[in-house]
């Protein structure tokens, strides 16, 4: 086959000898006749090695793998709804944020009372307590999102 390719042309076909032509369906002829023997060898290798069943048993294995795992994971997730874990730390999420946001508050008032006493480090904690009391319920927003749309809380 690759003197054929290298030799012939595929542009050329209409340009053959009748020859030619004999010559080139000749060797394809011969070819392929050798990769069937060659295929069939390979063939009856792979089965009496037993590498066929091999394959076919670990995929199997495999198979039975990946089902246990989502089995295992199923029943987890169900045990962890069933004990209100998703709902509690949903809660618990909630509970921080207002926390939080009591905090913010507090320092807030806090930092007034230092406006007085030093102009510039009362700027410089107000600003950093605006974006703190502003980034907060964003960031925890999101957070409440992606849990909620997971766990699937309304």
């Amino acid at each position: 086959m690759k003197d054929y390719n290298r030799n012939q042309n595929p542009n050329d076909v209409h340009q053959w000898t009748p020859k030619e032509t004999v010559e080139a369906i000749q060797n394809v002829s011969k070819n392929i006749r050798e990769y069937s023997f060659r295929m069939r060898e390979t063939m009856k290798t792979l089965r009496e090695s037993g590498a066929i069943q091999e394959m076919a048993d670990a995929i199997k294995g495999a198979t039975f793998a990946v089902r246990d795992t989502v089995n295992d994971i199923n029943e987890t997730t169900k045990d962890l709804k069933q004990k209100n874990v998703f709902a509690e730390t949903a809660g618990a999420i909630e509970h921080t944020l207002t926390t939080v946001e009591d905090s913010v508050a507090t320092v807030k008032e806090l930092t007034t009372g230092a406006v007085k006493a030093s102009p510039h480090t009362s700027k410089v904690i107000h600003d950093g307590l605006d974006l703190v009391k502003k980034e907060t319920p964003h960031v925890t927003g999101k957070v409440m999102k992606g849990f909620k749309t997971k766990v699937g809380v309304s």
